[in-house]
């Protein structure tokens, strides 16, 4: 498995140069691609770009300035797969791009330093370097406060399993997950993560309130931008932080329960289909499930355990016990056939995990379903389980 590292160096005269440089052979690709795409119809391939504008850069190495053309070509890539929807990469007023660099130009040192390649004749990039593994791909971006190293290298998974339980997932907005083992049942509340969010949109639409109210490129325009940006970048930090802490959680109470399998339900697409109104719309927007689902996802196999994603169609709203469909009200779901009830999240996850292990009598659950223990986070400190004790269904 691949796994990033990421981390903070200061910037200097040589990443400035660089990361400038990156930024306008960007800005060359892009504006020369759509150019020739207008005038003759023709859609110039990667290899045509690189060999235009890439061979024989002034500033960057070989390979940095392919990477850069190979940055663009993912974004058209990524436009193209999703039918030219939305805004294709027409953006060709870059002032810092990352850099990249593949394995043929990262080597770490006997001393714990990584050496990045760069043009004959110019001093190599040097890092200090906080892990033994050699990484395959090495990236840094401009950052506020100087540049960010991003490296990914090869990690090989470790089997902590335990036992031969298998787990279902099902992820939500107010809990991010209900996790039901067969045995017990669990939830992530993600409370900490909506109350962010919602800090993060005043935030951001008190910010553009008094930058609209300045002079376009004007000094306080200027430090109005700066502020913004910084501060909502704190913000997308302590979100990535608070998601990782809950997926390692996860991941941890799995491990406890002796499950070797997971399965996680797909929920991509809801967006294609929302229409909850424009607060919820907006919520659901920015979910983090992708990101958490992820999380969870490698730090599981990792851990030795198996993970798949089935379809996640209606498994809120059929009964686990007789199979009856209907919508439940509020957090509770309630059989109108058969008299079951249990959490709805919680009903979701045993549906889920039923898809897989089919209708064996552990998949069997009783006329009312226990209430989950929940998992919580508070800030500056570790995520608190309360999985020793059962919780009332008004506090999960």
């Amino acid at each position: 498995m691949y796994l990033t590292r990421k981390f903070h160096i200061e910037g200097n005269q040589q990443l400035e140069r660089l990361s400038r440089s990156s930024a306008d052979l960007w800005n060359s690709i892009c504006k020369w691609y759509w150019r020739t795409v207008d005038r003759q119809d023709h859609w110039l391939s990667k290899t045509e770009m690189r060999r235009w504008h890439c061979k024989g850069h002034d500033v960057l190495p070989s390979q940095t300035a392919q990477e850069v053309a190979g940055q663009f070509y993912e974004a058209i890539g990524s436009w193209h797969d999703n039918d030219r929807k939305g805004n294709p990469p027409k953006r060709c007023d870059k002032t810092y791009n990352v850099l990249r660099w593949t394995y043929q130009g990262v080597t770490l040192r006997d001393d714990g330093v990584l050496r990045l390649s760069t043009k004959r004749g110019e001093d190599s990039i040097l890092i200090d370097w906080p892990a033994r593994e050699e990484p395959r791909t090495v990236e840094i971006g401009k950052a506020s406060d100087g540049f960010v190293v991003r490296a990914q290298y090869d990690r090989e998974p470790v089997d902590r399993t335990t036992g031969d339980k298998v787990a279902g997932v099902d992820l939500g907005e107010k809990h991010l997950a209900a996790v039901f083992t067969g045995d017990d049942a669990f939830t992530i509340n993600g409370g900490e993560l909506r109350a962010l969010r919602h800090y993060q949109n005043s935030l951001k639409a008190k910010l553009d309130a008094k930058i609209d109210r300045k002079e376009s490129g004007s000094n306080r325009w200027k430090r109005l931008i700066q502020t913004k940006n910084e501060q909502l970048q704190h913000i997308d930090n302590k979100i990535t932080d608070l998601l990782h802490k809950l997926s390692r959680k996860v991941v941890e109470m799995l491990l406890e329960r002796r499950v070797s399998a997971v399965r996680i339900g797909d929920v991509r697409g809801i967006r294609d289909r929302m229409g909850y109104g424009t607060k919820m719309n907006q919520r659901l927007h920015q979910w983090a499930y992708g990101e958490f689902a992820r999380m969870i996802e490698y730090k599981a196999r990792l851990a030795g355990i198996t993970v798949e994603r089935v379809d996640e169609a209606y498994t809120s709203q059929e009964c686990p016990q007789c199979g009856h469909r209907q919508k439940p009200s509020g957090r509770e779901y309630s059989c109108g056939e058969c008299g079951f009830h249990g959490h709805r999240d919680v009903v979701g996850a045993a549906n889920i995990r039923r898809k897989y292990v089919g209708n064996d009598n552990s998949s069997r659950l009783p006329g009312v379903m226990a209430s989950p223990s929940g998992v919580r986070f508070h800030p500056h400190l570790a995520c608190s389980s309360r999985s020793g004790r059962k919780t009332s269904r008004q506090s999960v």
